[in-house]
């Protein structure tokens, strides 16, 4: 049965090494890897899909926000080398999965900048340097944002996450160096899940790392699976008692993708290092969108699409 089961996937172009209850993965095509706009994705780092299935990209390299469709055609952009509005300075992710608002990460201009869905700036928030420092941030590197409006930002000046109200006050921390073994080493991106569970990669530490809502350590896993874990996405899988949670990490300097069960173990894993397709180099990031997978190749400075199928 297993061996029928991979013979089908490699013959439908999948590249995975599937698990017990298996995953199917078909490749679908690749998208952004010719010039977009005014240039051609360069080094991107971020990616999110809003409800209506747009994708957004932080396009690092460029310095600048992309709005496209899944067949990669550009609906906006917005960006440019700077420090004003509508210009960044290495913008390092993106978050727009309520249809309304988009946040960009302004690493180097140590801002977090919001947007409208059709990229239409609204404000910029800043550290305050009148607060407390467990309440400031350096350089800010994953951001997400809870259904009751409040935004969970990443540090890698002080190693932690921020929460922010929906005032946009800051009012609490976690994760940093008095933490224990919620300790983060260098956190790379956030998930928020609809359980209120909070999964931040930590790319030093070479692990995920799960908070609760209020920044409670709840575990550490993922050691010696993962090198250099970046984005991270979920998908439900039906099993016999319940809906299951698969978490899906973008293994950087493994150069594939990984699926992980709720007790943190490899359930699926598929990719190598290469230019050709169902191949990565150093992807970033990934996003869901219905059954479809959306993989941002970073060191190939392309998107590439896959198909989930059966085990789900």
């Amino acid at each position: 049965m297993h061996k029928k089961i991979m013979r089908l996937c490699l013959l439908l172009g999948a590249t995975g090494t599937l698990a017990q209850n298996q995953i199917q993965i078909v490749y679908r095509g690749v998208i952004l890897d010719e010039a977009l706009g005014a240039a051609k994705l360069s080094q991107p780092l971020g990616m999110d899909i809003d409800p209506d299935g747009n994708i957004y990209i932080a396009d690092t390299g460029n310095n600048r926000i992309l709005k496209c469709t899944q067949r990669g055609e550009l609906l906006r952009e917005v960006g440019g080398f700077g420090f004003d509005k509508e210009q960044f300075d290495r913008p390092v992710d993106v978050w727009a999965g309520n249809g309304l608002d988009v946040f960009v990460v302004d690493y180097n201009n140590q801002r977090l900048e919001r947007y409208d869905k059709d990229l239409n700036y609204i404000a910029s928030y800043y550290a305050d340097e009148l607060q407390d420092e467990s309440l400031q941030f350096g350089y800010p590197t994953a951001v997400g944002f809870s259904p009751n409006g409040e935004i969970f930002l990443a540090d890698h000046e002080f190693n932690r996450v921020l929460r922010i109200d929906s005032f946009g006050k800051p009012k609490a921390s976690f994760g940093d160096f008095n933490w224990g073994e919620g300790r983060l080493s260098r956190p790379a991106k956030i998930l928020l899940t609809s359980r209120r569970e909070i999964f931040v990669s930590d790319s030093t530490a070479e692990a995920m790392v799960e908070f609760d809502y209020y920044g409670n350590f709840v575990r550490r896993f993922g050691e010696g699976i993962l090198r250099d874990p970046a984005g991270v996405a979920e998908v439900k899988r039906k099993t016999k008692n319940a809906n299951e949670a698969l978490l899906m990490v973008a293994d950087r300097s493994n150069h594939r993708i990984v699926y992980l069960n709720p007790a943190g173990e490899v359930f699926a894993a598929f990719g190598k290092m290469g230019r050709a397709p169902e191949q990565f180099q150093f992807p970033a990031d990934v996003a869901v969108a219905g059954t479809r997978l959306f993989v941002l190749d970073t060191g190939n400075n392309r998107v590439q699409i896959f198909e989930m199928k059966s085990g789900l």
